[in-house]
C-alpha cells in the first residue's frame, strides 16, 4: 500500500486503454461475459520494475483513471502487476485529476518525469478519497444551461414522476447514440439518476434507463420496452409501447424485448402450471435459484437470482460441486440464450401465458 509522501525511484507512465466498456469488465466484472478481443492497451517504449503504471481509458465520454498499478519486471521481460491504487468503481475523473495537481495531462501512452508523477499519484489518491462533485467540474453544461422543469414532467431514466422525485433536472446530451435515441435533448431525470450519468465512467442515458428494466427471458438483452396501455395525454417516450384499451387474453404484458421482441409480464401466475410428469423438450419458464449461503458467484445480471429466464428444464442429480451445493438434486434450465441457469423448482411453469380456457379453473374455485 502506499505510504503518504513517501518519495521512491520511480517513473509513473500513463497506459491508455480502450475500449472502455470492456476495459471496466476486464477489472469489475471478469466473469460476467467478459469480451477481450478487441481490448487493447498503450503502453510507453520503457519501464523498469517497480515503475507505476496510470491506466486511463481513451475512448470513454470523459477520459477516466481505471487503476493504478506498479509492475513486477522491466520492459524487456514479460510483465506482471499488482495493484497500487484502486481498481475504482466508476474511474477518476482526469479532469478533477487535472485540477488538482494544477496542469494537464498528456495523452497516453506517455512518460512523466519523477516530481510530476508523484503529483499525479497524491492527486489521484486525494480524488479517491474526496471526489470532486461533478456540478463544480460540469464537463457537459448542465449547471451552465440549466432550465426550469415543466411540474408534469417525469425522469427520462428510471421513470419517476415529478410529485415522487423531490427535484427534476435538465441532463444535456452530447453522446450520438444518445440523441438518436431520445430524439431530442437536454432529458428531464431526477437528482439520484443525474448523479450517476455523471459518473466519470457513467453509462449512457439511454442505458441507464433500460438498467432499471428486467433482462429479455429469452435472450438477455438489456433493451426491454415497457409496454403502456390506455391513451396518455402526450405521445410514449423512448423506450416505452403504447398497446391500446382492448384486452383480448386474459394476461397483460407489461415488457417487450426490442432485440428479439418477446413479450412477457412478471407475474408469475399468468402462466399455466405444468403437469406432474413432461417431456425434456417443454419450453418452461422459472426463477434463477438464490445462491446458497457459503457460495461465492461474481456478480452477474444475466446470473441475478430471482431473474425470469425460459428454456428447457432438467433435474440433476448431485455434480462436480456437489460439496459446495449440498448433496442434492439441483435444477438446471438450459436458457433460450445459450446459457445454463440453476433454477427455483417453485417457480417453474409453461412458458405459455394463460388463456382464458386454461385460466377458467383457477377462476371457479
Amino acid at each position: 500500500m502506499p505510504v503518504p509522501g513517501q518519495s521512491e525511484e520511480r517513473r509513473v507512465h500513463l497506459v491508455g486503454v480502450a475500449p472502455w466498456r470492456q476495459a471496466v469488465d476486464f477489472y469489475y466484472n471478469p466473469d460476467d461475459d467478459l469480451d477481450l478481443d478487441d481490448l487493447g492497451f498503450t503502453f510507453p517504449a520503457r519501464w523498469a520494475a517497480g515503475d507505476l503504471f496510470v491506466v486511463v481509458t481513451t475512448d470513454s465520454p470523459s477520459p477516466a483513471v481505471i487503476v493504478v498499478e506498479t509492475t513486477h519486471h522491466d520492459s524487456s521481460d514479460p510483465d506482471s502487476y499488482d495493484q497500487y491504487l484502486g481498481p475504482f468503481d466508476h474511474g477518476l475523473s482526469v479532469a478533477a485529476v487535472e485540477r488538482r495537481i494544477g496542469t494537464p495531462l498528456p495523452s497516453a501512452p506517455a512518460t512523466l518525469d519523477t516530481a510530476s508523477g508523484e503529483r499525479l499519484i497524491a492527486a489521484i489518491s486525494a480524488e479517491e478519497k474526496s471526489p470532486t462533485p461533478w456540478r463544480e467540474l460540469d464537463e457537459r453544461g448542465c449547471v451552465a444551461h440549466s432550465e426550469p422543469v415543466e411540474p408534469y414532467s417525469r425522469c427520462a431514466c428510471c421513470g419517476e414522476w415529478a410529485d415522487e422525485a423531490p427535484v427534476l433536472e435538465n441532463h444535456v446530451l452530447v453522446d450520438t447514440q444518445e440523441l438518436e435515441f431520445f430524439g431530442y435533448g437536454p432529458i428531464v431525470v431526477c437528482l439520484t439518476c443525474h448523479d450517476l450519468l455523471h459518473r466519470p465512467l457513467a453509462p449512457s442515458s439511454d442505458d441507464l434507463m433500460f438498467g432499471f428494466r428486467p433482462l429479455c427471458p429469452r435472450c438477455s438483452a438489456i433493451r426491454t420496452c415497457q409496454v403502456d396501455r390506455g391513451f396518455p395525454a402526450g405521445p410514449p417516450g423512448p423506450g416505452t409501447l403504447l398497446a391500446g384499451c382492448v384486452i383480448s387474453d386474459p394476461v397483460t404484458f407489461e415488457y417487450r424485448c426490442d432485440s428479439c421482441e418477446y413479450e412477457w409480464t412478471d407475474d408469475d401466475d399468468g402462466y399455466q402450471p405444468l403437469p406432474a410428469e413432461f417431456d425434456d423438450d417443454v419450453v418452461v419458464r422459472a426463477r434463477i435459484a438464490p445462491i446458497p449461503e457459503g457460495v461465492y458467484r461474481p456478480y452477474s445480471r444475466t446470473g441475478e437470482p430471482g431473474r425470469v429466464v425460459i428454456g428447457r428444464y432438467a433435474r440433476r442429480g448431485p455434480g462436480p460441486h456437489a460439496a459446495a451445493w449440498g448433496d442434492a438434486i439441483h435444477h438446471e434450465l438450459v436458457g433460450q440464450d445459450g446459457r445454463i441457469y440453476l433454477v427455483d423448482p417453485p417457480t417453474v411453469r409453461s412458458a405459455e401465458p394463460h388463456t382464458w380456457e386454461t385460466q377458467q379453473p383457477s377462476d371457479d374455485r
